[in-house]
């Protein structure tokens, strides 16, 4: 119980910067779309945490409302890799909403319980949505290495696919997703890292704060994929959620997402 509680304070933590990695959320922000944020954000709180897990939906329609919001004003223009990937943050949002709607209800997807599912909806989240969604909007920019960041879009979301299947059906999938992954966001990172140090401090300073908590949170990732002896769990909690779920939710994703904000500004 302690870590289903922990796997939801993460998850919340989550959810208030999901908006701000997808496309919309690098432009100024409406009323309308800060009132509709703030008021899913609230109905999946007490979805989670009450009696009426049904109200977790409310943040999945607002994913849906959000990708087809961005449709709507962009759709016809997804002729190019570099507005695809954009899109895929999105795709990615909606993806964990549904893990985390199936969490709350005890919905049993693919057989998983509460337990994986919100582990899913999280991860989601904050590699998919947030860290993803960062380098989809380097993608966007006039900058060198913009080809490499939009291919890295592709190859994450490929990598994601691969260890959803790999974990219980194809078991030989995961290595080469959690491969992937491996290569391809720290690679970006450092790319990213080397340009924005010529001119930006604040931003590479945070950069450089993603790319080390990546590095120990995906040391952890392969000594459980090598089924290396685990981190002791804290307060009952695995390490797995106490530390590389903690890591990642509130300092990888986040601080590469805020370097990517503060270098356009």
């Amino acid at each position: 119980m302690a870590e289903l509680g922990w796997l939801r304070i993460l998850l919340l933590v989550s959810l208030l910067v999901v908006p701000l990695a997808t496309d919309h959320g690098f432009a100024p922000r409406s009323a309308r779309s800060i009132a509709a944020h703030l008021g899913a954000w609230l109905l999946t709180a007490v979805g989670l945490w009450g009696p009426m897990p049904s109200l977790v939906s409310a943040w999945l329609a607002f994913c849906l409302g959000s990708f087809l919001r961005f449709l709507w004003h962009r759709g016809r223009y997804l002729r190019s890799s570099v507005e695809v990937a954009k899109a895929i943050p999105f795709v990615f949002s909606i993806i964990a909403a549904v893990w985390l709607a199936g969490a709350a209800n005890d919905l049993r997807i693919l057989g998983y319980g509460p337990a994986f599912s919100f582990y899913a909806a999280l991860h989601g989240n904050v590699l998919g949505v947030t860290l993803v969604g960062a380098l989809a909007a380097l993608s966007t920019q006039d900058r060198p290495h913009r080809r490499f960041y939009t291919a890295a879009v592709f190859v994450c979301f490929a990598s994601f696919l691969l260890v959803a299947l790999g974990i219980d059906r194809l078991a030989l999938l995961k290595p080469i997703g959690v491969l992937g992954l491996t290569m391809t966001i720290p690679a970006a990172q450092l790319l990213y890292l080397r340009d924005v140090a010529r001119r930006n401090r604040a931003a590479a300073a945070f950069a450089g704060i993603s790319l080390a908590g990546l590095g120990v949170t995906m040391l952890l990732a392969w000594r459980n994929e090598l089924a290396l002896a685990p981190l002791r769990p804290m307060l009952g909690v695995r390490s797995m959620v106490s530390v590389h779920g903690v890591i990642n939710t509130v300092v990888v994703a986040p601080s590469m997402l805020l370097a990517v904000v503060l270098d356009r500004r």
